[in-house]
Parts: C-alpha cells; structure tokens; sequence
C-alpha cells in the first residue's frame, strides 16, 4: 500500500491504494479468477508472469571485467508478520502494542521459514 503521497505503507488508516500485492498465489490459483474478496491487486493485475502459484523476479548484476566463475545463491524467506509491520508498531505506548512487539523481536530471528531456494555458477 502507499499513502496519499505515493509513500509505501503499513499503515491501514494511512493506506490509500495498493501499488502491487506481492502475496504469492496458491498453486492452481488463476488471479483473473479470485472472487473479490482475495482479488490480487495493483501492479500485479498486470503483471504477466503472476499467476498460479508463482512470480518471476529478475536480479542483474553488474560484474564489470571481474573472471569467472560465479555462484549465486538464492532464498526465498516467508515469515507472517514482516519486520516493518512490526515496526511500525513499536512507538505505540499501549500494553497490546508492547507485548506484541515483544513478542515479535523474541521470535523474528527464528521464524523466518525457507520456502525455495536455487543455486547456480556460471
């Protein structure tokens, strides 16, 4: 989400439209079909290669006149709340806020789970 000046969010009450939903689909799940109700949303209606279960990410990286070989390794983390929500939380001065926020910075280091992950040397 971003807010009324194009500045990505956390913020539900700040949120004013979403810029790409970057929740990765169910296998088998076509967007184009998603009841409205978990309808994929922003730049990723759009985006081609965002579907079923899947999203292709391209990272380019500059090596200049460095040799070779390479190896490039990947993960792809899921972890349910993410750092900034979290965050974003943390200057609430209300006991629900705290311990939430306690809870989160206990936990953060360890829940993150691998759910891909490639290799490759070129």
């Amino acid at each position: 989400m971003v807010d009324s000046a194009g500045v990505p969010t956390t913020g539900l009450l700040r949120g004013v439209r979403y810029i790409k939903d970057n929740r990765l689909l169910p296998a088998g799940m076509r967007k184009a079909c998603a009841e409205e109700a978990i309808a994929v949303r922003g730049g990723a209606v759009d985006d081609a290669d965002f579907d079923d279960g899947g999203d292709r990410v391209i990272y380019r990286v500059p090596v200049g006149d460095a040799p070779g070989p390479f190896r490039v390794e990947a993960q792809m983390l899921f972890q349910s709340i993410g750092f900034r929500w979290a965050r974003n939380l943390k200057p609430y001065e209300a006991p629900e806020t705290r311990r939430f926020v306690s809870y989160y910075e206990a936990t953060s280091g360890s829940s993150a789970v691998t759910v891909a992950s490639a290799l490759a040397t070129h």
